[in-house]
């Protein structure tokens, strides 16, 4: 199970919603601030990302929880949202020249690309449509795993949050 901490900002019935924020290895790599993920982390900032997960221990908001998802999941949806596209791309572009030299055509690189095209473009539509089947598979969901121990956050109506009695913290 991959697990990662998080904030419950609204809770829905069996649903809560949590908000986590982004992190990178990028303190404990040897290469540090010359790689392009540092960089990029550096530019774009930690940003919080909202998640539903399924709430089966009763997560109150305001609560620091951990959320998991199985590691097969993960895998499975990685495969299909990167190997997927890249294996359409380059097997259209294949087929198409294929194609090409044994219909007689000329084989150019404007046929290879128009190829490649289609099959990115095939295998887009394939993604689109894996993912709305798994969307609602107790297998592919974030779960809420555990609360954390620490001080409770207070979510205010105002967009404000207090920590252990500490106010004027902003909600992003």
């Amino acid at each position: 199970m991959i697990e990662e901490s998080g904030l419950v900002v609204e809770r829905r019935g069996a649903w809560a919603e949590v908000e986590t924020t982004r992190r990178t290895s990028c303190g404990q790599c040897a290469v540090g601030a010359s790689c392009g993920v540092s960089l990029l982390d550096r530019f774009l900032g930690r940003r919080p990302t909202r998640l539903a997960a399924l709430n089966r221990i009763g997560a109150a908001p305001g609560q620091r929880v951990v959320v998991g998802i199985p590691e097969g999941a993960l895998l499975g949806a990685s495969l299909a949202a990167y190997l997927v596209p890249v294996l359409a791309l380059i097997g259209g572009a294949i087929l198409f020249q294929t194609l090409a030299s044994r219909l007689g055509w000329p084989a150019g690189d404007a046929l290879g690309i128009a190829g490649g095209l289609i099959g990115l473009i095939a295998s887009l539509a394939w993604l689109a449509r894996f993912s709305r089947a798994r969307q609602d598979d107790a297998r592919y969901q974030a779960v809420v795993l555990r609360v954390e121990q620490g001080p409770a956050v207070v979510l205010e109506p105002s967009g404000a949050c207090r920590v252990g009695g500490v106010s004027g913290l902003e909600k992003t």
